[in-house]
């Protein structure tokens, strides 16, 4: 798959100058952030696949990086995403799509008029189909629509809105799969994903008090600012970047800030127990895999207690697993 960045200055600081990487291929184009890549961003993008596929067109995305809300000037600790760009493009290109461009969003991108948006970017990349979600805004101020897309490109863009989708009862959206995992809701959060929620990250040394207790854990410090699920204990399937898609290994996690433990500080922490496995872990990546919510964090009166639950957390989570690790 082909993946370009699209900087402001190389499109806009000289009007007309433009002239897109990938050829003079015309595009059937899905555009939006797509935070989470979920059922209802999937529905839109696989419109965009089968369309280029049907006109002979290639099927693109146009995203943007980082969030806009970052750029915008909201906290960095509260815009946390559900797939960092290196994860949303490994799933793009399981859709099907060919090309990805990617806005290298800062506020002189937020500021460019919807037209001019339409006019000097879109039409010059030879986008001949838009598909956009039917929420989807763009432009200064988010003042460009559907309609925009239609009038800005001069009848050359063909432009289909796709509905929402809905799971449980409501409209399937980052925010709302945000919610769900704030609330332990991980299966929830599931069925609007269309797959569940994954973190990875790099593991890193600690100070080993699963260790002592008799349950060795990885310390997972995650390599993008993912959305973190409520603190608790889950039951996990976790894979090695360098053991292949084969090789599963259920586990517990926890994430937390242990209060059993006096001493701590108040970032939470990311912590996985495997079963049936021994290694060295340190400095190797790991994908995480949220299956079930088991029980909330709390405070034992004693560690003995804590192994005590421990143990039943990793029954329970046994249980839950065998049949979907035995699956893999």
């Amino acid at each position: 798959m082909e993946c370009y960045n699209i900087a402001y200055s190389s499109v806009f600081a000289r009007p007309g100058a433009w002239r897109p990487p990938h050829g003079e291929d015309g595009l059937s184009l899905a555009i939006g952030f797509f935070d989470g890549v979920h059922r209802g961003h999937a529905e839109v993008i696989c419109e965009a696949v089968r369309i280029g596929l049907s006109r002979g067109l290639k099927p693109a995305v146009l995203t943007f990086d980082p969030h806009p809300r970052l750029v915008l000037g909201q906290d960095p600790e509260r815009v946390r995403v559900l797939t960092p760009l290196e994860d949303k493009i490994r799933l793009l290109e399981a859709l099907g799509v060919r090309i990805v461009y990617v806005i290298e969003f800062d506020r002189d991108f937020a500021g460019v008029p919807a037209e001019r948006f339409v006019r000097e970017l879109l039409l010059p990349m030879g986008v001949q189909t838009v598909v956009i979600g039917f929420d989807f805004r763009f432009g200064r101020g988010g003042a460009g629509d559907a309609e925009t897309l239609r009038t800005a490109g001069d009848g050359r863009i063909d432009v289909r809105v796709v509905g929402p989708v809905v799971a449980d009862g409501v409209k399937t959206g980052s925010s709302e799969i945000r919610e769900r995992l704030e609330a332990g809701d991980c299966e929830g959060a599931a069925r609007m994903l269309g797959r569940p929620y994954e973190i990875r990250g790099v593991v890193v040394g600690g100070d080993e008090r699963g260790r002592q207790i008799g349950f060795p854990t990885a310390n997972l410090s995650l390599k993008h600012p993912y959305v973190l699920p409520r603190h608790g204990v889950y039951a996990v399937v976790a894979q090695l970047a360098d053991k292949g898609p084969d090789r599963p290994l259920a586990g517990v996690m926890n994430v937390g800030v242990r209060p059993t433990f006096a001493g701590g500080d108040n970032a939470p922490r990311v912590e996985v127990h495997l079963f049936d496995f021994s290694g060295d872990l340190y400095g190797r990546e790991m994908t995480v895999s949220l299956r079930h919510f088991l029980r909330p964090e709390r405070q034992f009166a004693s560690v003995d207690s804590l192994v005590e639950q421990i143990r039943l957390d990793a029954a329970q989570a046994r249980s839950l697993l065998r049949d979907t690790v035995a699956e893999r």
